[in-house]
């Protein structure tokens, strides 16, 4: 059906995406790392020169360490790295901030419609099996299988209006065949509904890591261009940037694995809808047709 197929192909867009994603993430973060271990390494070479000028500048440095063993150690919190970021990585991270509040949302929202058409379904079924008319007229409205079953009864009162009460086996055969056509049509209806901001989970779940990459290598390109405007190779000046960049590449990640496990939890919820449907609509048509057998 059209739904599953849809459902289907996002999977396995998500699964490639997921992949190219982990691939990218690999290689940033290597890039990464070769940076700080450069940083890391870089005022080796000046050792020499250091240890020329050491009897000038030891009371200096007596005096550093004095106001060092005072000074307070910087607080560098989340909160302050996405104050400190730039416009375009501040930018990334509130839209997969929204993107996160989103997908929890349509979480709870789903699980609303879900549980009520649950509901309303398994009290349709109890009185249709029952046989009690009165409360299978009464709830068919509210549910997916009464709205099949009003639509098939509109069929069998047309066929009876036309043909009679006595038809012949090739005009039972066409009645059953329109019920089984109309009451797929309501089922996509409804099948469209229940999948509803399915496309937005998969969507955010494919997308959010590569935003987040996005936000990742521009961070990394700020502290780059922070080290050649400061002529800095310290690591005071590269791992701000580095972990404002990494911080986007989080968010993303934060926003994308629930989104991944809430549509894959709400496809299975609609495969069983679709399988109890269609026990349904298999189980109203067997009636019918035990009906009009025996002449009713």
């Amino acid at each position: 059906m059209k739904v599953i197929s849809i459902l289907s192909s996002a999977s396995r867009w998500q699964a490639r995406m997921r992949l190219a994603a982990l691939v990218v993430l690999i290689g940033v973060t290597g890039m990464s790392g070769s940076l700080v271990l450069a940083q890391a390494q870089g005022p080796d070479g000046g050792n020499t020169v250091q240890q020329t000028q050491a009897p000038a500048a030891s009371a200096e440095s007596v005096v550093t360490a004095g106001q060092g063993a005072t000074a307070q150690p910087q607080r560098f919190g989340v909160r302050e790295m996405f104050g400190q970021a730039d416009v375009v990585v501040k930018a990334v991270m509130v839209f997969l901030v929204l993107c996160s509040l989103l997908t929890w949302a349509v979480l709870f929202e789903k699980l609303i419609v879900f549980g009520r058409a649950r509901r309303r379904n398994q009290t349709f079924l109890a009185a249709f099996r029952g046989g009690e008319m009165a409360k299978v007229s009464e709830s068919a409205e509210g549910s997916a299988m009464g709205r099949m079953w009003q639509v098939s009864q509109s069929e069998i009162r047309h066929f009876r209006q036309h043909l009679g009460e006595r038809p012949d086996a090739d005009q039972i055969n066409r009645l059953l065949q329109r019920m089984s056509l109309t009451s797929s049509i309501v089922q996509e209806r409804d099948l469209a509904r229940l999948g509803s901001m399915m496309g937005v989970l998969a969507t955010i779940g494919a997308t959010a890591p590569f935003i987040g990459l996005f936000g990742t290598v521009w961070g990394i390109l700020n502290s780059f261009a922070s080290i050649a405007t400061l002529k800095s190779a310290s690591l005071a000046v590269v791992a701000p940037g580095i972990a404002e960049a990494l911080l986007a590449t989080a968010l993303g990640l934060f926003a994308a694995i629930p989104a991944v496990m809430i549509f894959n939890k709400f496809a299975r919820d609609i495969n069983g809808f679709v399988g109890s449907l269609d026990n349904f609509s298999a189980e109203m048509i067997a009636s019918v047709s035990r009906q009009m057998d025996e002449g009713r």
